[in-house]
């Protein structure tokens, strides 16, 4: 089979849409389960009230009950659409911030926690019993 230079054109071109597409669509791998354990609340709470955060938060959404289901969350809730794989991941700071300012805050225990808090928490739970 010859090929000529539109047929090559046609196939790079092919090969780079479906390189993009599918690292831009896969979950980012890179990151470590005990890092996005660790949020902010632990050196002003302590291990046990943060542990006992967790606990909580994982009995009112079951959904977000293993290690799997949360760092997905947390990872998705720093996406918010779609993502290219150059772009950089919001930290989590920013990512508690974007949820105050969305309004993506959730009631455990008495504290107003933001989404990623509170799926930290209860990864944090799961990581450190």
């Amino acid at each position: 089979m010859t090929l000529d230079r539109r047929r090559f054109l046609q196939l790079t071109t092919a090969g780079i849409v479906v390189s993009l597409t599918s690292s831009a669509c896969a979950g980012d791998g890179g990151e470590d389960i005990r890092a996005l354990a660790r949020p902010e609340l632990l050196s002003m709470l302590g291990a046990e009230r943060v542990r006992e955060l967790g606990v909580h938060y994982r009995a009112a959404v079951p959904k977000e009950n293993t290690t799997a289901a949360l760092r997905a969350a947390i990872i998705d809730g720093g996406h918010r659409g779609l993502r290219f794989p150059w772009t950089p991941r919001p930290s989590m700071e920013q990512q508690v911030r974007d949820d105050f300012a969305a309004g993506q805050t959730v009631l455990v225990q008495g504290w107003v926690l933001s989404a990623t808090e509170a799926r930290q928490c209860a990864l944090f739970s799961l990581v450190s019993a």
